[in-house]
């Protein structure tokens, strides 16, 4: 220990005094000193009160994607969709860099303050998107922070390897159970779900053969490593998982528990909704303002007027505390003026002496969206071909007993007819009508499209979903499997998170039977028909759900799938709910609750803290003590408003 300056020439006795005196100071403290960095490091405050925060953001490496601009992402032709829907799902901000395009170097990895940009890295590549790169520069995100995470591949680069204390030697095939080998926060909620050992009866498929080379064996099958975790740092570790599939870490409650757990362990934490999907449903009611129902035979009924709505939409509606989505079209298809004109101006006995009241239906429609239990959304502008004149047509004087009755001609995204797509500017030009008129209409901003009959355009240059997507939609459902996440970056395919149904009046609803997901609703579809000739269908129909089922809107999901979220460290922990965009219009109003999950490290680091103080745009909101921070798991209430909100925890003073 160097002497103080200001002692030098002074008597050695003295000097001598000071400096026993000093060492036994230096010995009594710095063993405290060192405590306090240890017990503040990682996320935990430092002794100037700083948190450190892992970056809130995901970079998904894949070996190739089909869509040559990297828009659309399609679970028919993309191998990554279902971890690409999971992240969206669970709302954690994610990248995709695609090794058939892209280079892996250090602008991607780190900030141009020299700071990781990524958490954590999730490789889906396999080697010959790899083979003949350097990835040193991924060994060195990892050094400074970003974690690992290795799923559906080889890992073939010496890289990989090392950071991941594991080797591939081959394949195997195995029948044995999978066992969980020892205990790990990765692995926890297996043997809590009776998963500590799992069957692989009957499955013959070839299995990824590693050995460790330093890696901690978390699950084995017969000896061979299934899922192993490097832990190259207090805050930093490589996982591998050797699932044989991506799709399994979708469909496997098995393989999604432990990419869930994962990223915990990887970011250290993760925020995502406080919602209960796999006791959820969507509702929509297709058809509002269609034409055909007065004049189609098979297809025929009178449009629900204001006090049939208000009995047998709105006041069940109310009863069982459920918001639904009005599928309107808002072009009629006139046959006697040959025109598209508004169907609420209609007011008339139909063909079969049926009174069609639209003037009345736009009325009670209007009522239940000041209820607040409607939403409108948009269900094309016509429900029928664009062109209608062309052969076998023109449809409007064909005899609708024969020609005109034809299904092909009423549908509006795809040219059933004729064989043939419909397309993207004529699709462009419809959705744009619908946007306008429903503004007209309702003053309502639509933020799901769902196209008629479910048909729509599939190429690359017609696809249907990436047209309502640059006009501003942020989803798009079409039966039987098909929804998209929408925004102007990305059209992402949600196939495997939900279940669609159809349901009727006329058949039975068999709720008990649907397949539920833990991170998608159940997509309950039916139409104004059922109200208007079953007296009492909602009430009998929202009665059937099973036990716990809720609602939850279409505008709610949409809010949910864009919400913006980032953290931050500094002198809190810094966690922004940002909903500025449109998509969120639903928060403006509406309180929203979101559940932070906490890896054991993280947890620990609060816990030594005692008790969190949790500011809300400045405002203290709640404290949690031991007893909430021992769970690992805590929910975050952000109140209402269209903006950018903060969530701030502090250490108790």
């Amino acid at each position: 220990m160097p002497i103080p300056v200001s002692l030098r020439g002074a008597p050695g006795s003295l000097r001598r005094k000071v400096v026993v005196a000093c060492r036994l100071l230096w010995q009594v403290s710095f063993p405290v000193m060192m405590m306090m960095v240890c017990a503040t490091a990682s996320l935990g405050v430092a002794p100037a009160t700083a948190w450190s925060v892992k970056p809130y953001r995901v970079l998904l490496v894949v070996e190739h994607w089909d869509d040559p601009a990297s828009v659309v992402i399609e679970h028919q032709k993309d191998y990554f969709q279902p971890v690409a829907a999971l992240l969206k799902a669970w709302s954690v901000p994610f990248e995709i860099l695609r090794r058939d395009q892209q280079h892996l170097d250090v602008s991607c990895l780190f900030e141009r303050s020299g700071q990781v940009r990524y958490g954590v890295i999730l490789w889906a590549a396999d080697n010959p998107s790899y083979r003949g790169q350097d990835l040193a520069v991924l060994d060195q995100a990892v050094k400074d922070g970003t974690s690992l995470i290795v799923a559906d591949s080889r890992f073939l680069d010496p890289v990989l390897e090392k950071l991941l204390g594991a080797k591939f030697k081959g394949v195997y095939t195995s029948t044995d159970p999978l066992r969980v080998r020892q205990p790990h926060f990765i692995t926890r909620q297996l043997a809590a779900a009776g998963m500590g050992s799992v069957e692989t009866a009957w499955d013959f498929t070839d299995r990824s053969w590693v050995e460790t080379t330093g890696a901690q064996l978390l699950i084995d099958q017969a000896d061979h490593p299934v899922v192993t975790v490097n832990q190259l740092g207090p805050e930093i570790s490589a996982t591998w998982l050797g699932v044989q599939q991506l799709g399994s870490l979708r469909d496997s409650a098995y393989w999604r528990g432990l990419l869930f757990r994962s990223l915990i362990w990887s970011l250290g934490y993760l925020i995502q909704p406080n919602l209960d999907y796999s006791h959820s449903v969507e509702i929509e009611i297709d058809d509002w303002g269609a034409a055909d129902k007065a004049f189609l035979s098979y297809w025929r009924y009178p449009e629900p007027n204001e006090t049939r709505l208000r009995r047998e939409l709105i006041v069940p509606l109310q009863k069982h505390h459920a918001v639904v989505s009005a599928n309107v079209v808002s072009g009629y298809v006139d046959r006697k003026s040959r025109r598209i004109i508004s169907p609420w101006t209609q007011n008339f006995i139909d063909q079969f002496g049926v009174r069609q009241d639209y003037t009345s239906a736009r009325r009670g429609l209007l009522e239940a969206v000041r209820a607040g239990v409607i939403e409108i959304q948009s269900h094309g502008w016509t429900h029928m071909q664009p062109d209608l004149e062309s052969p076998p047509g023109p449809w409007w004087t064909a005899d609708l007993k024969g020609e005109a009755s034809a299904g092909g001609w009423y549908v509006e995204f795809e040219d059933r007819r004729r064989g043939k797509e419909i397309p993207a500017i004529v699709q462009l030009s419809h959705l744009q009508h619908s946007l306008d008129c429903l503004w007209q209409d309702f003053e309502q901003h639509p933020l799901e499209f769902r196209p008629g009959g479910g048909a729509w355009s599939k190429s690359p240059v017609n696809f249907t979903p990436r047209v309502a997507a640059s006009l501003g939609f942020g989803l798009f459902h079409a039966e039987p499997t098909s929804y998209y996440y929408l925004d102007h970056t990305l059209v992402l395919d949600l196939a495997g998170l939900g279940q669609e149904i159809t349901a009727s009046f006329d058949r039975p609803l068999n709720a008990g039977q649907w397949p539920s997901h833990p991170d998608g609703p159940v997509m309950l579809v039916f139409h104004d028909r059922d109200i208007a000739l079953q007296a009492g269908f909602v009430d009998r129909l929202l009665s059937s759900l099973p036990a716990g089922y809720t609602t939850v809107s279409a505008n709610q999901y949409v809010a949910l799938l864009h919400a913006d979220i980032d953290c931050a460290g500094g002198n809190a922990w810094q966690m922004a709910f940002d909903y500025g965009s449109r998509y969120c219009a639903y928060f403006d109003k509406h309180r929203s609750y979101w559940r932070l999950w906490l890896s054991d490290p993280v947890r620990k680091q609060l816990e030594a803290l005692q008790h969190i103080d949790v500011y809300m745009d400045g405002t203290m909101t709640d404290r949690w003590g031991p007893s909430e921070l021992a769970r690992g798991t805590m929910v975050l209430e952000v109140p209402p408003g269209a903006r950018r909100h903060v969530c701030r925890l502090e250490a108790a003073k």
